[in-house]
């Protein structure tokens, strides 16, 4: 783990630090506090906007980069799919564990008019950690782990944050449920990044590097 960090400073430096800072208002501050302070900030462009932001922790998402990356390598593709199925199976796991109410529930008592998105189904249960945050940040921790040019990896953190808030600003998670799925997500992927890498070089096989269309020399 250490020399993915070590290639990929920009990224795991600034996540780091958006966390730290996360975690900071999260320990400093109480639920209610958190989740009223964001629904506060709200506006049409907004709702729409964290609409397509949330599409980014969806499983379809996910799959429509492995399917993508069929044409570019079956090793990445393979790598993407197992971390998928990791990260996805640690969230699940969580949530049946911690089985957390989400804000509508646990704040079912409180006298507020809360803002919701228009077309959004509020779920109740299962808040902790939030999946659709660790499946963003599973998919974009490997996506800058393939990247030739690391400048892009800013971006990508951007879109993995995101799609973290917007499951707050969606009132279907607490900061608390994205951080965690952050963790999640990234740590998944990078030890699938190295269980993978290692099976393939302990045993090779001549499909690892093909990909759905080879250009073949005249």
């Amino acid at each position: 783990m250490k020399q993915i960090i070590k290639n990929n400073p920009l990224y795991f430096g600034l996540y780091i630090v958006v966390w730290l800072i996360g975690l900071v208002w999260v320990l400093s501050t109480n639920k209610f506090d958190q989740m009223v302070l964001i629904n506060r900030y709200n506006a049409l462009w907004a709702d729409s906007f964290f609409i397509m932001a949330t599409q980014l922790g969806e499983g379809w998402f996910f799959v429509a980069i492995i399917l993508s990356y069929l044409f570019i390598s079956y090793d990445k593709a393979l790598i993407l799919t197992a971390s998928l199925g990791l990260s996805s199976l640690v969230s699940f796991l969580l949530k049946l564990s911690f089985d957390n109410l989400r804000p509508m529930a646990f704040f079912a008592d409180k006298h507020i008019k809360w803002y919701f998105v228009d077309g959004v189904k509020i779920n109740i249960h299962l808040s902790f950690p939030s999946g659709h945050t660790t499946t963003a940040f599973a998919v974009f921790t490997l996506l800058t782990i393939f990247l030739i040019n690391k400048k892009w990896s800013v971006l990508f953190l951007l879109l993995a944050c995101l799609a973290g808030y917007s499951r707050c600003y969606l009132f279907q998670h607490f900061p608390e449920d994205v951080l965690a799925g952050s963790v999640v997500g990234t740590v998944s992927s990078m030890v699938v990044y190295i269980l993978v890498n290692k099976m393939l070089e302990n045993n090779p096989k001549d499909w690892h590097r093909r990909r759905l269309i080879n250009h073949k020399k005249p």
